[in-house]
């Protein structure tokens, strides 16, 4: 008599052998007379050959059972083991491992076919639209394909730069020019969150219509534009044709043909007017503010204004022409800052009251984008204008403005921080803004019509292969100079 113990070593092992494909008409024999003579181990079959069913229901595994057809086929067919016991049907414990061994497989099959289809009804997006055409588009986390002739069911495109062309089951089509922000709802309607699109509405595509935050366009067979943004503001000129504007918030329904056009905000539609040509598309934004203050533009390369960079000593000479560059690391060299100067003569000491400075950040050609983290740049104000008598001929690592040793640093008894810009891990182009209340303060403050400002990359990288910032200074062939846009106060 063998020990429960090994009753159940043998039990387990004669199981793995079955389930496994290696079983012989011996091993059947023993298995049967262990399950027959002992419920504690009928228990145990039991329990083996319901799990193993339940893991062969997984859609992973689908794969490696026989076809279909094959286990269809099989049913019919008796063991082709031979049995010693003579002339003794099939035992029930005999017939449900047939049972669960190949039915188990084929209602799998059955349940994860039948289950899959019904995800696929239900999640399914229908099609409304096609992207058909793309020219020079640069796309911003749209919801739907950006691809080239791709199906668009509901969802959001997002264009950042370029332009667009969707055509709509209905037949509708809407060219898009971004940045803009456009939302599909059905084959005949879609929602202009905010940019400019031009429409082309054929006969069957009658009743067209796009929807903004404060109005409803419908159209009436016909050809228009319409330029919008986020606050509900949006202006629509009528190229041919005839289109309506339901505005909720007043009441008002207007009907727009051929030549006229409309502004409208949240509280209100202006009447229509003919406009033959150059339609204007942001009249909206005169008609809420048609007081305009005046505005500046100033780069580097205008007046007394001048760029130059500098770089720690004991570097090998990495230099560029065009760029403006920068870098800090927890080495003391290869360190290097930027220096802008803005002659600021032009605005005859008015104070500004918004002030914005722009970067155009391109790939400087030293190190590797691949190895560089996310980087955080700051903008210095210098406060002494005794310092502001430099230029770029001269400039050198120890005798820069607000000098300190420090890559990522300046002397801040000279200096004064305006503003800070991230840039993403891996990225080294792409135009950079820094538009705080600080720099427009620093810049109204300015006493002798120059002001100095410093460019560091406050992170800094332990890899020297990592890349080197830079962005376009006076000499790029292409990108603009570092630029000031100022808004001056109302005197």
């Amino acid at each position: 008599m063998s020990s429960p113990s090994e009753s159940r070593d043998t039990l387990l092992a004669l199981c793995d052998r079955l389930l496994d494909g290696d079983f012989t008409a011996e091993d059947r024999a023993q298995l049967e007379s262990l399950v027959l003579g002992d419920p504690e181990m009928r228990r145990l079959y039991v329990e083996i050959l319901h799990q193993h069913a339940a893991l062969r229901q997984s859609a992973s595994r689908l794969g490696s059972q026989q076809s279909l057809s094959d286990m269809l086929g099989s049913l019919s067919e008796p063991p082709t083991e031979p049995s010693n016991i003579v002339a003794m049907p099939s035992p029930p414990f005999w017939r449900a491992q047939i049972f669960v061994n190949r039915f188990a497989p084929i209602a799998a099959l059955l349940l994860i076919g039948v289950g899959l289809a019904l995800f696929a009804l239900l999640t399914r997006k229908p099609t409304l639209a096609t992207l058909a055409e793309v020219k020079e588009a640069r796309w911003e986390s749209s919801s739907v394909s950006t691809e080239p002739g791709a199906k668009l069911g509901v969802g959001r495109l997002r264009l950042a730069a370029g332009t667009a062309r969707i055509v709509f089951r209905s037949g509708a089509e809407v060219s898009l020019e971004g940045p803009a922000d456009l939302e599909l709802l059905s084959s005949n309607t879609c929602f202009l969150h905010s940019g400019a699109l031009v429409a082309h509405v054929p006969e069957p595509a009658h009743g067209f219509q796009v929807r903004m935050e404060s109005a409803r366009l419908i159209d009436h067979g016909t050809d228009f534009g319409i330029s919008a943004d986020s606050s509900g503001r949006a202006q629509v000129q009528v190229l041919q044709g005839e289109v309506e504007i339901q505005h909720p918030a007043s009441g008002a329904d207007l009907h727009l043909t051929t030549h006229e056009s409309a502004s409208l905000t949240p509280e209100r539609l202006s009447s229509g007017r003919r406009e033959e040509t150059e339609p204007d598309r942001y009249a909206f934004a005169r008609l809420e503010h048609p007081a305009k203050k005046p505005v500046l533009t100033l780069t580097t390369s205008t007046g007394t204004g001048d760029a130059a960079y500098v770089v720690s000593p004991d570097s090998r000479l990495h230099y560029s022409d065009t760029l403006l560059l920068v870098k800090n690391s927890p080495e003391t060299h290869y360190l290097r800052k930027a220096f802008l100067r803005f002659d600021l003569s032009s605005l005859r000491n008015r104070p500004v009251a918004d002030a914005a400075l722009t970067l155009n950040f391109e790939a400087s050609g030293f190190g590797y984008a691949t190895l560089s983290p996310e980087c955080a740049f700051v903008v210095y104000g210098v406060t002494d204008d005794s310092q502001n008598d430099w230029s770029a001929a001269n400039l050198t690592w120890e005798n820069a403005p607000a000098f300190s040793p420090e890559g990522g640093s300046v002397d801040a008894t000279r200096a004064i921080k305006l503003g800070t810009f991230t840039m993403p891990q891996g990225v080294v182009s792409g135009a950079y803004t820094v538009n705080t209340p600080e720099l427009a303060a620093f810049l109204s403050r300015d006493g002798n019509h120059r002001a100095t400002l410093i460019v560091v990359r406050e992170t800094a990288v332990a890899k020297t292969n990592a890349a080197v910032h830079g962005f376009a200074g006076n000499r790029h062939p292409t990108l603009a100079p570092p630029t000031l846009r100022l808004t001056l106060a109302e005197q």
